[in-house]
């Protein structure tokens, strides 16, 4: 069952043509890989699904529903989340201050059970601080939890970054580059946990470029070039096609 449904999405800047008819079919609870080479216009049809930059043309569906062109905001309340090339947050805020503005619908937030401090804010403040701490020890820096985002390097800041998206509870993830700048021991950690998250029911939708990340991790691979979707298959039946070699790993033609 496609939970998510890209149908013949453009997106145009001018003449620019960065996304030309693209289609796919996101499965509920499997992982989906997306490569191509920088320029394809993969990280523009993940800002147009996200919520991010409008469509030109086409159409996304998510569970049946037509969500084309909704703002980010009320995409996430539907559960789709996303990460980003340069991780967003709060660089002055603590990792576990990051992760505890992340949850929606936040009982503290409205002003008078706040004030009262209202038994269901308590709990919920519980709740959410048990799940910052089981991701933050889950990426292996729960002993950095007081340290400010601000002093990570690319490779953390991005771990933090995914984590922060899970406190929001996504039913679909869009991941784009989480392997960059992550040292290979903590790309087993990232594999593994990415693995738990599907086991968990959350479907993953993910760019990158470490084709063993990517390899590893996807039930099926897409692939772009110039701005259209050239090819999708079985991992390593996408990683052995002569085309792909052509377009992205610089065979022979």
């Amino acid at each position: 069952m496609a939970l998510l449904e890209i149908k013949n999405v453009s997106k145009h800047f001018g003449r620019l043509k960065a996304v030309s008819g693209a289609n796919m079919e996101i499965i509920k609870g499997k992982t989906t890989g997306l490569i191509g080479p920088n320029g394809a216009g993969k990280t523009t049809l993940f800002n147009v699904v996200a919520g991010f930059l409008p469509a030109t043309e086409g159409e996304v569906r998510y569970n049946g529903e037509n969500i084309t062109n909704l703002p980010a905001y009320r995409l996430a309340r539907k559960g789709i989340v996303r990460t980003f090339q340069t991780p967003h947050g709060f660089p002055e805020l603590t990792l576990m201050e990051n992760l505890m503005a992340a949850p929606k619908n936040q009982e503290g937030e409205t002003l008078w059970k706040s004030v009262l401090m209202n038994p269901a804010v308590k709990r919920q403040e519980k709740e959410n601080k048990e799940r910052a701490l089981h991701y933050l020890e889950e990426i292996g820096m729960i002993d950095r939890r007081n340290e400010k985002v601000g002093n990570l390097n690319a490779g953390e800041a991005r771990m933090v970054e995914l984590v922060r998206q899970l406190m929001l509870d996504p039913d679909l993830l869009l991941l784009d580059e989480p392997a960059a700048g992550v040292n290979p021991a903590h790309q087993e950690t990232l594999i593994e946990m990415l693995n738990n998250l599907k086991k968990k029911g959350i479907t993953l939708l993910v760019i990158d470029h470490n084709l063993g990340f990517i390899t590893t991790l996807s039930d099926k691979i897409y692939v772009m070039h110039q701005g259209q979707v050239v090819l999708e298959g079985l991992p390593k039946e996408v990683i052995s096609n002569q085309k792909v070699k052509e377009i992205y790993l610089g065979g022979k033609k």
